[in-house]
């Protein structure tokens, strides 16, 4: 069973998932610190792994965010084809995610049923257990 079975994203307390697009300025760095975690590792290339909307929209609601707050509205793609200011709704923002991942303003981190914006690599030492043997991150 994974996720593309189930439709819904699979969570794990031992295990740290990290989606993110490759041209995001902070990816290389966000891997880097997830594989220097004890956790187990899912890197989701966001590039060659094609989420579902309804994967989307669960990620969005467990960061309690609407679609369209994860989007950098300094994309290109997003000032050249959807505007400066874009006003969609929240299924509209869904399919631009999911054809287009690389508006993705932030990595996401997700362990257990805690999810955050990796907006700066330390972000990530915040889904490390306190009682876990999870290596020490800079």
């Amino acid at each position: 069973m994974n996720d593309k079975d189930m439709g819904v994203i699979a969570k794990s307390e031992n295990e740290l998932k990290l989606y993110y697009h490759p041209d995001n300025r902070i990816a290389k760095q966000s891997i880097a610190v997830a594989e220097a975690t004890n956790a187990e590792k899912h890197l989701v290339n966001l590039a060659e792994v094609k989420l579902t909307e309804t994967q989307w929209a669960e990620l969005a609601n467990m960061l309690d965010m609407k679609p369209t707050e994860l989007f950098n509205t300094e994309h290109d793609l997003v000032k050249d084809k959807l505007s400066d200011s874009p006003e969609m709704d929240e299924n509209e923002a869904l399919k631009v995610l999911t054809h287009n991942p690389e508006v993705l303003m932030h990595c996401i981190a997700l362990r257990g049923n805690k999810a955050i914006l990796v907006k700066s690599i330390n972000d990530i030492m915040k889904l490390q257990e306190m009682d876990s043997k999870d290596a020490p991150l800079p």
